[in-house]
């Protein structure tokens, strides 16, 4: 027999085809699109409110404040209190503020110790310093001479491999120990002698003793002349954080750029150096609220500018994009105490401008930045104000500046005239927006290796 394999049950023909695919998938794309809509105007940066009475705060009101918070040194805690103030102040105008942490934290020297070994007929003889500001821990053997405070450059000459000591020099001792140095010598000692204290004038990361001694010290040291002597450093540094302060309209870009410093030496209020610069940014920014030129510009006060421009050369590393469209690059460092008429040292196309403006105002030279590699020295090149890194990469500048006066980098730095500091700011206003209605072409971005830049 054959065995029949009865067939199964059979399946029910569908009643209705099945839902496409596109109509599950389309409710859901729509829910979590609107859903990531919802989020990203919720997120989106908005402009604070801004208060009615802000843009009529006077420059001596700002500084009525801004003294009460002492020296402003990177790490303090009067320079953490004046960035609260500044944020809120440019708050209560509508800006939009933003804290730009730089990468590197600063080192701030903590313990600087010095000394100078001498051999005498009773032995050994140890001679106790202190390193100056910008010093490495270092140490060197030499024969001692002694140089006069106003050193000329041809009395340096020969002096190759010496160890050299001299009294109360004529002008900064940054300016003495850099040619001292530059002339081979493999180190300095500087008797502090001087009838008051010397200004602040850090050297810029010097790989060999440079110290000071008192006038005692110095007096047993000059004793020594033509034997040889060890001069050694000891220096160590606490890293202390740092930030620049960005205001600016959401959506707005430094077409125009208002920059200044906000700390100041150790030791020092810092009035005119730099209080004095931030009063005219933040008079700027109240002169721009309400205007067209609060959605083109940008407001910045640098950190760790004393400690070599570290803050304007990291905004410069973070922004070179929009930097690109930068047409004025304004700097306002020292404008609060007439130590000459208000000057400015300006990119051609800027001071054309400016002197359309104010026409008998003071032309001057910055000091020119420096590239060439010192001995015992090991730094980024340098210059004398935070307009430098926007130069090196093709921003037009313009550094408005009243000239050096008796109290610069000192204790005695405590008084400015606020009227001095609204008017560079009035001017630096009229020079952005006689460049935002000037002609002018963008720069072309910098090819990959950085040759194309202008």
């Amino acid at each position: 027999m054959v065995a029949v394999t009865m067939p199964g049950p059979l399946r029910p023909l569908p009643t209705r085809p099945p839902v496409p695919a596109w109509k599950v998938l389309l409710p859901v794309l729509l829910t979590g699109g609107v859903g990531w809509g919802a989020w990203h105007a919720a997120s989106r940066p908005v402009n604070p409110p801004a208060q009615p009475g802000a843009p009529r705060i006077s420059a001596a009101q700002d500084w009525e404040t801004l003294r009460g918070f002492g020296p402003r040194q990177t790490g303090s805690e009067g320079l953490s209190r004046s960035l609260d103030w500044a944020q809120a102040q440019f708050e209560a105008l509508g800006y939009r503020v933003t804290r730009q942490a730089l990468p590197d934290r600063v080192p701030m020297p903590v313990q600087r110790e010095a000394s100078v070994q001498v051999s005498g007929p009773g032995g050994p003889q140890t001679l106790n310093g202190e390193a100056l500001l910008g010093v490495q821990t270092a140490g060197q053997t030499g024969t001692l001479v002694r140089l006069p405070p106003g050193v000329t450059d041809a009395q340096l000459e020969g002096l190759l491999g010496r160890l050299a000591v001299t009294t109360c020099p004529d002008g900064p001792w940054r300016d003495l120990a850099d040619r001292a140095l530059n002339a081979g010598l493999l180190g300095l000692v500087i008797v502090n002698d001087c009838p008051q204290p010397p200004a602040y004038s850090p050297l810029a990361n010097v790989a060999l003793p440079v110290l000071s001694v008192t006038p005692g010290v110095g007096r047993a040291l000059l004793t020594q002349l033509g034997r040889e002597v060890t001069f050694t450093t000891t220096v160590r540094t606490q890293d202390a954080p740092a930030w620049n302060l960005i205001a600016a309209r959401v959506d707005a870009a430094p077409e125009v750029l208002f920059g200044a410093h906000l700390d100041s030496v150790p030791g020092s209020p810092g009035a005119n150096d730099n209080a004095s610069g931030v009063l005219a940014v933040l008079h700027a920014a109240r002169q721009a609220t309400g205007t067209p030129l609060a959605g083109r510009a940008w407001f910045v006060l640098f950190g760790a500018e004393e400690q070599g421009l570290l803050g304007s050369r990291a905004f410069v590393r973070a922004h070179s994009y929009p930097l690109r469209d930068t047409r004025a690059m304004l700097n306002f460092d020292m404008v609060g105490v007439n130590a000459e008429s208000l000057g400015i040292d300006a990119h051609p196309e800027l001071l054309s401008l400016a002197r359309r403006a104010r026409p008998d105002l003071r032309v001057f030279r910055d000091a020119p930045a420096t590239t060439r590699e010192t001995f015992g020295r090991s730094s980024p090149v340098t210059g004398r104000s935070d307009t430098l890194p926007f130069k090196l990469i093709g921003v037009r500048t313009a550094f408005l500046h009243r000239g050096e006066d008796r109290h610069y980098h000192r204790a005695s730095d405590t008084t400015l005239t606020p009227a001095l500091a609204e008017d560079a700011a009035t001017l630096g206003v009229q020079i952005a927006r006689a460049a935002l209605a000037a002609p002018w072409t963008p720069r072309e971005p910098c090819g990959i290796t950085g040759r194309n830049c202008r």
